[in-house]
Formats: C-alpha cells, sequence, structure tokens
C-alpha cells in the first residue's frame, strides 16, 4: 500500500490548504504541519480520540518534506475566512453598516455556535488562543475548534474576554480602528446587547451558560420557556421582585415601552390582562412577566381556533419587541447588585429543567 501523500495548493500564516492523497482517494483537507513529530502524532491522538461534533475532525498524520503534517477536515481559520470575505467586498461607500450588512448572516451564525458549545460546556474547552482555535468548515460553514493540548487550566473569564476582542476585530475589520461603540453600524438590538454585556467580570456573577445563551440566540420556544422560568423563579423567592423592579427601572429610559397600552390594543391580550385572578400592577415592569406566563397559558381559553405557542410568542414580540432584551439586561444588573459569594445564576435562563 502506497504511503499516504498530499498536494498543497495554498497557505496563509503557516496553515496549508490541498488534498490528502490516501488508498488512491483525494480528499480536501487542512493541513497544521509541524517539525516535531511527537507534537503532530500528540495533536493527532487527541483529536482522533475524542470525536465530538465541535472539535475538527482528523484524517491522518503524514511526512510532507521536512514536516509533519496533520491533516484536518477542510476548514478555515475565522480570521482567514472574513478576510476572504474582505476582499470579496465589494462597496462604493465602504462604511460600517455596509459592511456589517455584507457580513451579518456569517457573523451571526458564527457567534451562535461559538456561544452555544461554550454555553453548553459550561467550560474554555481547551482554547487559549481564540483567533488561533476557532475554524469555519466548508461543509455548511459550521464552527469547529482545535484545541489547545497545553490550555486546560485556561480560565474561561479570559476566553470570554478574547471572544469580544475576537468578534470587535471582524465586525472593524476594513476600518483598522477600536471600535467605541456599535450604532454606527446598524446591528440589531439583540446584538449589540450580546457584546456589549460580554464582559468577563460578569462571570463572577453568573455562569458562562447564562451570559452566553442570550436573546440573540434565542427560538420563539426559548422565549416561551425564558418567560416561564423567569415567572416560576420570581413566584418561589429565586429573584426578589422588589430588587429586580428597581434594575428594570434603571434600564426604562433604554427600553422605554407602555406594556399595558400595548397589549390593550389586542382583543385576545386585552382580555387576559382585564380577567385575572389578581391584578396587574401597570407601573411595574416585573409585573410583565407574570401577565405573559399567563397570556402563555390562557390565551386559547376562548379562541375557536387554537393557536401555537410560536404564534403567540410572535404577537408578543410584535406588541413588546424590547421585552426579552429589557428583562434579560435587567436580570444581568439585578445579578451584579446581589451581594453573594456564589453566582445568581447557574444555568442558562432558558434551561427546561431551571
Amino acid at each position: 500500500m502506497l504511503e499516504p501523500g498530499c498536494a498543497i495548493i495554498d497557505q496563509d500564516d503557516g496553515v496549508y490548504y490541498g488534498v490528502l492523497k490516501i488508498s488512491g482517494k483525494e480528499i480536501s483537507s487542512t493541513f497544521l504541519s509541524f517539525k516535531d513529530e511527537e507534537k503532530a502524532l500528540e495533536l493527532y491522538t487527541h483529536l482522533v480520540a475524542h470525536q465530538d461534533d465541535w472539535i475538527l475532525c482528523c484524517h491522518h498524520v503524514l511526512r510532507y518534506q521536512d514536516e509533519w503534517p496533520v491533516a484536518l477536515e477542510y476548514s478555515k481559520n475565522i480570521v482567514v475566512y472574513f478576510r476572504e470575505r474582505m476582499e470579496r467586498w465589494e462597496s462604493s461607500n465602504r462604511n460600517e453598516s455596509e459592511w456589517f450588512n455584507y457580513i451579518s448572516e456569517d457573523f451571526g451564525k458564527v457567534l451562535r455556535d461559538v456561544a452555544h458549545i461554550w454555553a453548553k460546556s459550561n467550560k474554555s474547552i481547551y482554547t487559549q488562543d481564540p483567533i488561533k482555535s476557532i475554524f469555519i468548515t466548508n461543509f455548511g460553514g459550521r464552527v469547529k475548534f482545535l484545541p489547545n493540548l497545553n490550555a486546560s487550566d485556561q480560565p474561561m473569564e479570559a476566553v470570554i474576554d478574547q471572544l469580544k476582542y475576537l468578534m470587535n476585530y471582524i465586525v472593524n475589520m476594513p476600518f483598522e480602528s477600536v471600535i467605541q461603540n456599535y450604532q454606527k453600524f446598524n446591528m440589531p438590538n439583540e446584538l449589540s446587547c450580546f457584546l456589549t454585556q460580554l464582559n468577563f467580570q460578569h462571570l463572577k456573577y453568573m455562569s458562562p451558560a447564562f451570559l452566553l445563551d442570550a436573546p440573540l440566540f434565542w427560538r420563539p420556544v426559548d422565549k416561551f420557556h425564558f418567560i416561564i422560568n423567569l415567572d416560576h423563579m420570581m413566584k418561589r423567592g429565586e429573584i426578589k421582585l422588589y430588587d429586580l423592579e428597581k434594575c428594570l427601572k434603571t434600564l426604562g429610559k433604554k427600553y422605554s415601552y407602555d406594556w399595558v397600552l400595548a397589549v390593550k390594543r389586542d382583543p385576545v391580550l386585552r382580555s387576559i390582562f382585564k380577567h385575572p385572578k389578581f391584578s396587574y400592577p401597570p407601573k411595574s415592569f416585573s409585573s410583565v412577566v407574570r401577565y405573559c406566563s399567563n397570556v402563555y397559558r390562557h390565551y386559547n381559553d376562548n379562541a375557536t381556533q387554537k393557536v401555537t405557542i410560536i404564534n403567540i410568542e410572535n404577537e408578543l414580540s410584535r406588541l413588546l419587541p424590547e421585552l426579552y432584551l429589557h428583562l434579560f439586561e435587567g436580570l444581568i444588573l439585578y445579578a451584579k447588585r446581589t451581594n453573594s459569594r456564589e453566582p445568581v445564576f447557574s444555568k442558562s435562563i432558558i434551561s427546561e429543567d431551571i
């Protein structure tokens, strides 16, 4: 049997791209090359032993000239990936909002994948430098990680800080200046809020799962779980209503909406507001949680045609578009103000077993 070989087509910052030739087949691959055979075998052995869906797949390790390349599934480093997008960007104005509009779909997907992996693992998953360890695969543009074998003790706080730096770097890539704010990029409010709150100091007060599983990534069913879970936590006394109310009022200028007036414009939502067992204090921000929880429970009570949870959530989001951001950011402020030695929120707020 012939020894495996490779054909290098391109390279970028020490990473090679080409094909692995093995058993009469040619497999598109990304190659990380080592001068030291032991280092190459160490990475190869680790990747073969840890075949998680978020870790880059490893094909083979081989001898090529005077080096030892490890053949991985074809993928591009995250910075290389967006740099290539920038090189293909055609724009006459080349301003911030046009650039973000150009990359927004890919950027949102990459950020969601990274956040979900870290939120699920609740640790730094052996990544010392996100810039060097995050890759975008050729299949569906999925995010995968290249573990750093010498970074098992890397604190999650440092990784959060590096992730924010990386995302800011990509957003500002064509302009080579420090981002002062996100307004001129015309970002969705959910994304701007997430990047603003992505602060390693917050991990003193909440788990990575809570911080990373934010409204930016929520589906309608996740928003449903958020409201129901928050309502249960308030009823069980796990969240002090008076303190949460103060936090929500602090954010009142940023999120200025009259939730009572909004729901009274809809006949079904108005009927739920008018006929509860207990009245809703109309000036209370926190009472909107109990109201929305009752909306999910009672929306179909008098309906001739039943409505799904997704459609109920769509109705609430249409009338109260800032609701989830206001509540989520209020909870972050609540956690920071709570005098506790342990993180106030140990799980994602949308967890089904909270």
